[in-house]
């Protein structure tokens, strides 16, 4: 085993990779819906339980959001999870965050009626969340964590079978890798969750 390390300049949450999620959120009639990149992370597979962190629209580093408030008033949100066909479209969103603008109209991409909440989801998502908040957890100095239950989960056909369970290889999905800030796409399957009891059962 390599045991010399060095230290980095500076402390960073470098745990590669991370989800690349579109949050969705209802506007009111002044601002349009909003999208929004967030940090998020799965809390509970059952019941179904994730949880994101979200900017405040003062934030001191430069990169606010404006779904805060909506998130606070309403307490819906949904997650999209993108492919790297639009890419592009992910990084225009990121880059827009704090701006008071038609979002959708800006990334060239389609709203998506939500069944069981106001917020609209992404047509263009292969996988889509809808969520609403269970509790809010301030984080200082700048963010907010909600945690939340999933109440409904779509997919594009040929992207889940018919039990329910994802196919990793149906679309080109991709991760952010914090530490460098660049996407990557899942690449190749190593191995499973439950493997060396020999389960093949276990999804989340």
């Amino acid at each position: 085993m390599d045991t010399d390390r060095f230290e980095l300049p500076e402390p960073g949450p470098m745990l590669p990779p991370v989800p690349a999620i579109v949050l969705g959120v209802k506007g009111d009639d002044e601002t349009p819906d909003d999208l929004t990149i967030v940090w998020t992370f799965v809390l509970n597979g059952k019941p179904p339980r994730v949880g994101v962190s979200v900017a405040e629209a003062s934030a001191i580093s430069g990169h606010s959001q404006v779904a805060l408030d909506f998130i606070k008033s309403s307490g819906e949100f949904t997650l999209n999870v993108p492919d790297a066909s639009w890419v592009e479209a992910f990084d225009i969103i990121d880059m827009c965050a704090s701006e008071r603008d038609d979002k959708f109209a800006r990334a060239g991409l389609t709203r998506l009626p939500s069944k069981l909440i106001e917020a609209p989801g992404i047509a263009e998502a292969p996988i889509v969340l809808e969520c609403r908040a269970v509790s809010s957890h301030p984080l200082p100095p700048d963010r907010t964590v909600f945690f939340a239950e999933v109440l409904r989960t779509t997919v594009q056909p040929g992207v889940a079978d018919e039990a329910g369970r994802l196919i990793p290889d149906s679309r080109e999905f991709f991760g952010m890798v914090a530490g460098c800030g660049e996407f990557w796409t899942l690449g190749r399957s190593i191995g499973h969750i439950g493997q060396t009891k020999n389960r093949d059962d276990i999804r989340y």
